[in-house]
């Protein structure tokens, strides 16, 4: 496992990943390509036990996972990252087109699947598309929660005016009290 600078350390990009590959060369490809186009690779890793430790570690932006791998391969690593993060962004990658693989793929949650050989562009536009949708989703959230915040400090004052009105009638009942004395 080879761990990179990390996420409060980068500076030039957004968009922070892992690359998941059995592959020595095809993970070094990969991330070279990233790098090029401006994403922050901050880990890589050659079997999907090591993508577990790295994505629960680093928690990156995106996972891009080969699914053919040895002991531990895409789909048991993209299932075990569904239980840690259910909405993280994992790109799964094979050169396997068959329907049953496509169909495992997607029902384990697979946010896109990307088949070798395959074209950079074609992998940094699904990346772009999926980050764009979880950064608005996570605007959208913001903006709920804000909303939230506002009506709760709205009752908040409410309870505070309310709470200094009755403390001035108390202040003012004992004055009054002490001066009938």
């Amino acid at each position: 496992m080879r761990v990179f600078p990390s996420r409060a350390d980068r500076t030039t990009t957004w968009i922070t990943a892992i690359v998941i590959d059995d592959d020595v060369d095809t993970v070094a490809v990969l991330a070279e390509f990233l790098r090029i186009k401006g994403i922050t690779v901050v880990g890589i890793g050659y079997d999907g036990l090591e993508a577990v430790k790295i994505y629960e570690k680093l928690r990156p932006d995106v996972v891009f996972l080969d699914v053919r791998m040895g002991d531990h391969d895409g789909l048991y690593t993209l299932s075990k990252i569904r239980g840690i993060e259910p909405d993280a962004i994992v790109i799964l990658i094979t050169a396997d087109v068959s329907a049953g693989t496509q169909k495992k793929l997607l029902d384990l949650g697979a946010s896109a699947v990307i088949y070798k050989p395959y074209d950079i562009n074609d992998v940094m536009e699904q990346t772009n598309r999926l980050v764009f949708r979880l950064k608005q989703e996570i605007i959208e959230d913001i903006n709920a929660k804000k909303a939230l915040l506002k009506a709760f400090n709205a009752i908040l004052r409410n309870r505070l005016r309310k709470s200094e009105a009755n403390l001035f009638r108390s202040m003012q009942y004992l004055n009054d009290k002490d001066k009938m004395v």
